[in-house]
C-alpha cells in the first residue's frame, strides 16, 4: 500500500489478498517440488529391494512371506503416488558375508549410514547433518535418536532400534515383527519406516517417559486404564490377523519356554552362584502351580480371563507423556493374553523406578503401589472403556477383575525373574542393570505374595488356597485385598 502511495482500505485488502496468494502459491511449489523428491528415492528403494529378492528368499525361505515388499514396479512404470509411498517400507536384509554384529549396529557411525540412505528424504541431505544419541532406556533393545539437522525435510527425527542379543529366546521375532506392523496399520504403534534383521527405524514421538512417582496419579491412571481398554479391543476388529488370534495366552507359553531356557541358563558358571540361591528347582515347580490357580474360579466376559490383544509390559518407560496425551510404546512382548495381566503388570511396575542412577539401577517402592480406592478407580475406568458402558468404584464387576487381577501378580512377578535371569547371562556385566539382583527381588516378592494370597484365602474360606506350596489344593474362598507386594 505505501509502494502505490494508497490508504484505501479496500485496496489494500486486496493487496494483501494478493501477497498472501503469492506466498502460498511458492509454498506449494516447494511442497511439490520435495515430494517429488522424496518419491524418487522411494521408487529406488523399491527396484533395489526387488532386484535382492531372489537372493534373500534362497538365503532365509521361512521369512519369504514376511519379506514381500509391497511396491513392485519396473524403471519404465508410472511414478509411485502418495498413497503407495505411505505402504512402501523397505526391508532389506544384509547378505551373510557382509553380515554386521549387535556391536557394529550400535555404532553411531553406523546408524548414522544407515538412516542416511533409509529415511525419506535424508539421502539428499548431507550426512553430516545426521546426529546420533543413545537412549539409555531400553533393558531389551538398544535405541537411538537420530535428528536430521538440514531445514525442510519431512522427517526431522526417528527412533533407530537395535535388538538385543538373543531376543529369539524372549520371544518370536518374526511373529513381533508382523505385530509391528500390524500396530503402525491401525495407528497404534508408530509408523515404521525401514527394517532389517538386526535393527529397524521408526516414527519419533516427542515425549518423556512417564515418572514412576506419577504413575497413580488420578489423570494419568485414567489415561492408562482406557488406553488398554482400547488396547484389548483391537483383537475384536474384522481385520485382526486370525494366527495372532489363535496363540495360547503368553504366560502359558512363556512360563514353559522361559523357565526352560532359565534351567539351561542356571548352570552355567556366568549366573550359577546367584541363581542357586533363589532355588532353582523351586521356582520351576512354581510353573504348574501356577498356570492352574490363575485361571481357577470366577469367568464370563470381562472378569479378567478374556483372551485379548496385551502389551504385556505396561512399564514407566513404555508409556510416553506426548503433547496429545498418554502413548504407549514397544510392544515386542505383546500378543494374545488374558486382560488381568496387563492391569497386574502395571499396578506392580507402581512400585519399580527404572530410571535410578544408583546402584543397582533400579528401586523398589513398595509402598507406592496403588491403594485399594486408586485400584478400583483404574478397573472402573477400563472396564467402561473395555465394555462401553458406565462402570462405577463399587460395582461388583470392579470386584470380580480386582480378584483375577491379584492373582495375576504372581505370574508377572515369576516371569519376569525368570526373563531377568535369561538377561543377566547374555549381558556383559559392565556396571549397568544389574539383572540377577531384579531376579532375586522378583522372586522374593513372587513367595511374599503367595504366602498373603494363601493366608486371604484361607482366611475367607472360599476359592482356592493351600496348606503349603506343593501340597494339595483344596476349596476356600477369595477376599479382595488392598495388594500383596
Amino acid at each position: 500500500a505505501q509502494a502505490v502511495g494508497t490508504s484505501d482500505r479496500a485496496v489494500c485488502k486486496r493487496l494483501r489478498l494478493v501477497v498472501q496468494n503469492e506466498m502460498i502459491r511458492a509454498t506449494v511449489l516447494r511442497l511439490n517440488a520435495s515430494l517429488l523428491r522424496h518419491q524418487n528415492q522411494w521408487l529406488q528403494e523399491a527396484h533395489h529391494a526387488a532386484a535382492i529378492r531372489p537372493w534373500h528368499s534362497m538365503e532365509q525361505p521361512h521369512r519369504q512371506q514376511l519379506h514381500q515388499l509391497p511396491l513392485q514396479r519396473l524403471p519404465d512404470q508410472p511414478k509411485p503416488t502418495s498413497s503407495d509411498c505411505n505402504n512402501f517400507v523397505p526391508r532389506v536384509s544384509t547378505p551373510s558375508g557382509a553380515k554386521k554384529n549387535f556391536c557394529e549396529y550400535s555404532c553411531p557411525e553406523t546408524v548414522r549410514e544407515i538412516c542416511h540412505g533409509k529415511v525419506p528424504g535424508w539421502s539428499m541431505r548431507p550426512v553430516q547433518d545426521i546426529t546420533v544419541t543413545k537412549l539409555g532406556s531400553g533393558l531389551s533393545n538398544v535405541n537411538y535418536r537420530v535428528t536430521m539437522t538440514s531445514p525442510a525435510v519431512s522427517v526431522p527425527c526417528v527412533l533407530f532400534r537395535v535388538y538385543g542379543k538373543g531376543i529369539s529366546v524372549l520371544y518370536d521375532y518374526t511373529m513381533e515383527f508382523q505385530t509391528f506392523k500390524m500396530l503402525s496399520k491401525f495407528q497404534i504403534a508408530p509408523r515404521l519406516y525401514a527394517s532389517d534383521d538386526e535393527w529397524r527405524i521408526e516414527e519419533w514421538h516427542d515425549s518423556i517417559p512417564l515418572p514412576n512417582s506419577n504413575m497413580c496419579n488420578p489423570s494419568i491412571l485414567v489415561q492408562v486404564a482406557a488406553q488398554l481398554g482400547r488396547l484389548h479391543k483391537i483383537s475384536f476388529k474384522p481385520d485382526f490377523p486370525s494366527e495372532l488370534h489363535a496363540q495360547q495366552p503368553l504366560h502359558v507359553t512363556r512360563l514353559e519356554r522361559w523357565g526352560d531356557a532359565f534351567s539351561q541358563i542356571a548352570r552355567h558358571p556366568k549366573v550359577a552362584g546367584s541363581v542357586a540361591r533363589m532355588g532353582v528347582q523351586e521356582m520351576l515347580a512354581e510353573r504348574e502351580w501356577l498356570a492352574k490357580f490363575v485361571v481357577e474360579g470366577s469367568s464370563g466376559t470381562s472378569s479378567g480371563l478374556d483372551v485379548v490383544f496385551s502389551h504385556w509390559d505396561c512399564q514407566e518407560n513404555n508409556v510416553l507423556q506426548t503433547p496429545y496425551g498418554l502413548r504407549l510404546i514397544d510392544f515386542e512382548y505383546s500378543g494374545m493374553e488374558h486382560q488381568a495381566f496387563d492391569i497386574a503388570t502395571y499396578f506392580l511396575e507402581c512400585t519399580i523406578d527404572y530410571l535410578h542412577d544408583e546402584y543397582p539401577y533400579y528401586k523398589l517402592c513398595l509402598h507406592n503401589f496403588p491403594t485399594e480406592t486408586e485400584q478400583r478407580f483404574f478397573c472402573c475406568v477400563y472396564l467402561s472403556e473395555y465394555l462401553g458402558v458406565a462402570v462405577k468404584p463399587e460395582d461388583a464387576a470392579v470386584s470380580v477383575l480386582l480378584e483375577r487381577v491379584q492373582r495375576f501378580t504372581l505370574v508377572s512377578h515369576l516371569l519376569w525373574a525368570f526373563w531377568s535371569v535369561i538377561r543377566a547371562h547374555q549381558q556383559s556385566m559392565d556396571g549397568g542393570f544389574d539383572y540377577l539382583h531384579f531376579a532375586e527381588a522378583r522372586w522374593a516378592l513372587y513367595k511374599q505374595s503367595k504366602d498373603a494370597m494363601l493366608q486371604a484365602l484361607q482366611g475367607a474360606g472360599r476359592g482356592t488356597g493351600s496348606t503349603n506350596r506343593h501340597g494339595d489344593w483344596q476349596q476356600h474362598g477369595w477376599n479382595s485385598q488392598k495388594h500383596f507386594v
